[in-house]
């Protein structure tokens, strides 16, 4: 049953999503929650299963059914926000969130090792089920999911919207690279980004 913080708090979100799309939308959604999250590490992990949950249909109390939990995580969740304002070369989907939510999902919680199997492991499984579909673009953005994910287990949620509106925006027009960063020598850089993480 959702108690009423809930409720108001998705009806929040659906709200922005008929009011404005993709990267802002998801934007605003993260923040507020992140906003109302509780303070310490509970409040951390209040916050991560929450948009896990809202965002990309990762629901611990399904784990125990195991095909029903893989087919929601596959599927479509609660909250959608469509690929406009998020950075093409992380996009190859309708809802860019959903993947990069549930990679900053298990950036939280597994250690970096485990957390980069995991990745690797579905986007193989991917890669088979979808026809023989490498999709790099899925690469990037779940790396910069764990990263994230990483940060907001040692820093707290509050870490995430600039996070998102830094590295999920497109980049300046004719570079590679974020204000700041270096100019990388290919763009294979995306696969470093999980390494510069705490």
């Amino acid at each position: 049953m959702l108690d009423s913080a809930h409720f108001k708090d998705v009806f929040f979100a659906r709200t922005l999503m008929t009011t404005s799309n993709g990267l802002d939308a998801f934007l605003a959604y993260v923040s507020a929650q992140a906003g109302g999250a509780p303070p310490g590490f509970a409040g951390s992990a209040w916050f991560v299963l929450r948009i896990g949950a809202d965002c990309a249909y990762i629901r611990l109390q399904d784990m125990w059914q195991p095909l029903r939990f893989l087919r929601q995580m596959a599927g479509n969740p609660p909250l959608r926000f469509v690929a406009e304002g998020f950075d093409p070369h992380l996009v190859d989907d309708s809802n860019p969130a959903r993947h990069y939510v549930a990679f900053v999902w298990l950036g939280f919680w597994l250690p970096r090792t485990l957390a980069l199997a995991v990745l690797y492991a579905w986007e193989i499984a991917g890669f088979v089920r979808y026809g023989l579909q490498w999709s790099q673009k899925d690469v990037r953005s779940g790396l910069i999911g764990l990263r994230h994910g990483a940060f907001v287990r040692q820093y707290g949620p509050t870490v995430l919207p600039g996070l998102v509106a830094g590295e999920l925006s497109p980049r300046p027009s004719g570079s590679q690279c974020r204000p700041g960063q270096q100019q990388p020598a290919s763009d294979k850089s995306h696969t470093a980004d999980w390494s510069d993480g705490p």
